[in-house]
């Protein structure tokens, strides 16, 4: 128990932030809906998931909000620990202080999705340990089951993060760094599923029976929320990519080169004109 408080003292954040607050975006996805909500993931609001360093398995959490029928449920522990619902999060447990160590494996299911579905919204809050948040920085995927019991396993076709909360520093091999806790919002465009290339051999009529979304948190990562909605009506990119803040930086640079470039030719026609 000693080596549990020295690693998760360790893990702290060196500089503390304002609290804070869960919210989700309202993408008014149209047509028929079905909506699930986590936004009290605590020890508190949903007991039995054990402890530090969470190993227990836990039994299929249902929507806390929404009225829709998905569930979310543990699928693996990570190296050492795994997720288990905390004080204020579902937190990726263990004694480890690598940096991208494997937490763990969850997934929200649907047994009933929407019939005809064609379009899948998901929006998550996870905060950092580290600057990880999802284990090798890979995000949530889509399982679906059609109709014969086919698998199909896709990307996001869009995505972004829609927020980034500063929730402090800690120190890295390279130096002090801000750690935050991101929003991410991943929409599955499924209006134009090409199956005849994804599945050349599938003969089923493409109905989807059912779908989960899975994703893996690094050990000492935090779940705040999470937000599935689901529509039968076809919405194109309704997730808009947006540059994280050093593309932004970047793309300042680059108007200022553009513009000293600018100034410099026409500094040179002028001399050459005069």
């Amino acid at each position: 128990m000693m080596t549990a408080a020295i690693v998760l003292t360790a893990l702290l954040p060196l500089t503390a932030k304002a609290q804070y607050t869960l919210s989700f975006s309202n993408y008014n996805l149209g047509g028929t809906l079905s909506s699930d909500a986590w936004t009290n993931l605590t020890a508190t609001a949903i007991p039995g998931t054990g402890s530090f360093p969470g190993t227990t398995m836990w039994s299929p959490v249902a929507s806390q909000s929404g009225g829709g029928t998905a569930q979310l449920a543990k699928v693996a522990n990570g190296s050492g620990g795994g997720p288990y619902m905390a004080g204020g999060s579902i937190y990726f447990g263990g004694f480890s202080a690598d940096i991208n160590n494997f937490g763990g494996t969850l997934m929200v299911q649907d047994a009933t999705p929407v019939s005809g579905l064609q379009t899948l919204v998901f929006q998550i809050s996870i905060g950092e340990a580290w600057t990880y948040d999802f284990y090798n920085h890979e995000l949530p995927v889509l399982n679906l089951t059609l109709d014969g019991g086919v698998t199909l396993s896709l990307e996001a076709t869009y995505w972004a993060v829609t927020d980034k909360f500063d929730n402090g520093s800690v120190e890295m091999p390279t130096g002090t760094e801000e750690v935050y806790i991101n929003t991410y919002a991943l929409q599955w465009d499924l209006s134009n599923l090409d199956l005849a290339t994804l599945l050349p051999t599938y003969t089923g009529d493409g109905s989807i029976t059912s779908f989960n979304i899975s994703f893996s948190g690094v050990q000492h990562a935090q779940i705040y929320g999470m937000q599935l909605d689901q529509s039968d009506a076809a919405n194109p990119n309704l997730v808009q990519s947006i540059p994280e803040p050093s593309t932004y930086v970047l793309l300042g640079i680059g108007v200022v080169v553009l513009f000293l470039t600018a100034r410099h030719r026409s500094s040179k026609f002028t001399i050459a004109n005069s």
